[in-house]
């Protein structure tokens, strides 16, 4: 099926924003125990809900968030529709030191959160991209999203 939005310019993120570090894979899930196998999956911790709180909060800051209304409804009407646009994720990560944290772990929490303020369900990501960066000063997470024309 044909992207909806196959009309709009797509070289440019419809969204942009700055949040703070994800908590790591460690510092995130935890196994909630038990023997019944329902009852030991694993759960979120407390410090990866107080970081979508303060992702949604950081995401909303006008001063550090562009989005492109136009685009970004369009894509709601669509998923609302069941029609699917694949998108694109670029995360940088700025961490205070290069050596402490590995890449791959914040990635997943930093996307839900991003989608969850977007309200757009985030499989529907087939491309991400992501960089390890260096601020002492001011850890954080940029993230773009732009629609992939296919």
């Amino acid at each position: 099926m044909q992207s909806p939005i196959t009309t709009i310019p797509m070289t440019e993120p419809f969204f942009t924003g700055v949040m703070p570090l994800p908590p790591s894979i460690n510092g995130s899930y935890k196994p909630r125990g038990g023997r019944d196998t329902h009852e030991s999956a694993i759960a979120g911790t407390p410090e990866l809900t107080q970081f979508k709180a303060d992702a949604a909060l950081m995401l909303s800051n006008q001063d550090t968030t562009t989005t492109d209304w136009t685009i970004l409804n369009k894509l709601r009407e669509a998923n609302a529709k069941r029609c699917q646009s694949p998108l694109a994720v670029t995360l940088r990560f700025y961490f205070s030191t290069e050596w402490k944290r590995d890449l791959d772990g914040p990635i997943k929490a930093a996307i839900d959160a991003a989608f969850a303020k977007l309200e757009l369900d985030d499989r529907l990501v087939v491309d991400i991209q992501a960089k390890k960066l260096v601020d002492p000063v001011e850890p954080r997470c940029e993230i773009d999203v732009r629609c992939v024309l296919r």
